[in-house]
């Protein structure tokens, strides 16, 4: 997914994605298969855009908390849609319930 050598994946499948970190508004620009897990886009950003807390992170696009076990094309992140910055929380005031963790315990 985050390698240009997988056989498998058309090009026109990819999508370019802008994450920007809260804290400090810093971002990066990802080409990405529309069928990246969320929590495989979280680890890369682990190594490459660190969140600033201890506590993680969650990604946020369109208003709605992305979760790991979803694409990224689940949440409408596709080729041909605009607009497709995700913002990385990475402040401590966030619940633990609304966290981007696989589980959907939110009531």
């Amino acid at each position: 997914m985050f390698s240009s050598n997988e056989p498998t994946t058309k090009p026109t499948d990819h999508v370019s994605v802008t994450v920007v970190r809260k804290s400090d508004g810093h971002s990066m620009t990802f080409v990405l298969d529309e069928k990246t897990h969320i929590h495989d886009l979280k680890q890369e950003l682990k190594r490459r855009l660190k969140p600033r807390s201890e506590k993680g992170c969650r990604l946020i696009f369109r208003d709605k908390v992305l979760k790991g076990k979803h694409t990224l094309k689940h949440y409408g992140i596709k080729k041909g849609v605009n607009d497709q910055a995700i913002s990385m929380d990475d402040t401590k005031e966030w619940k633990s319930s609304s966290s981007s963790s696989d589980t959907d315990d939110e009531k």
